[in-house]
């Protein structure tokens, strides 16, 4: 898989620990440098994941991160399998948080909702969105899964706030954040680009 980008669908095994069996399966949702760019380029929003792809993952066939952005090596130190078709509604980005707590902003894919933080939660500079690299992103299906005691979770969250800065979606009480953000309540992605025109609903030219 290396030298070029991977088909939308491609999948691969990635083992969760060193027992037999325990592992999920990734599969390839969009490449952004070649799938979501518009006018030649990607917006604003998705600029920190250019490099990236958006994934899902599933863990006995059920899916328990619907979206994530990942580094190419999540592939590379998979095992390849057969590819699974992606269809439209496969489309979910991760949200993510980004700027500063005074002008912080939720990112989902190119759909930008503005946070009224008032000042009060510092985003460490650390934990700026980026996509994942493997040994994050087997931390991110345990967490999904249940399995904190398994894992240390100090690599991707703020030490004293029970916020995983880099997909908003895994917090067991995320839906505040996109309260605060103004989302309409159970608002889809397809609906919030409806919504911003962006993205699919982008006005054509």
């Amino acid at each position: 898989m290396r030298g070029r980008a991977p088909l939308p669908g491609t999948r691969v095994r990635i083992a969760l620990t060193d027992r037999p069996g325990d592992e999920a399966v990734v599969r390839v949702i969009a490449v952004p440098q070649r799938d979501m760019t518009h006018g030649g380029g990607l917006s604003p929003a998705l600029a920190p994941f250019a490099d990236a792809l958006l994934v899902d993952v599933s863990v006995a066939g059920t899916t328990v991160l619907p979206g994530a952005w990942v580094e190419h090596e999540v592939l590379t130190r998979g095992a390849p399998i057969a590819p699974v078709p992606v269809t439209a509604a496969d489309l979910r980005p991760p949200a993510v948080i980004t700027g500063t707590p005074e002008r912080a902003a939720l990112c989902w894919g190119e759909t930008v909702w503005p946070l009224d933080l008032g000042g009060a939660v510092a985003i460490p500079d650390a934990a700026r969105p980026g996509p994942h690299p493997l040994s994050r992103l087997r931390r991110l299906v345990l967490v999904a899964l249940g399995r904190r005691s398994e894992i240390a979770l100090t690599l991707w969250q703020a030490p004293d706030l029970e916020i995983p800065w880099h997909d908003v979606r895994l917090l067991p009480h995320a839906q505040r954040w996109f309260e605060l953000a103004g989302v309409p309540p159970g608002t889809r992605y397809a609906d919030a680009e409806r919504i911003q025109g962006v993205g699919r609903a982008r006005p054509r030219s």
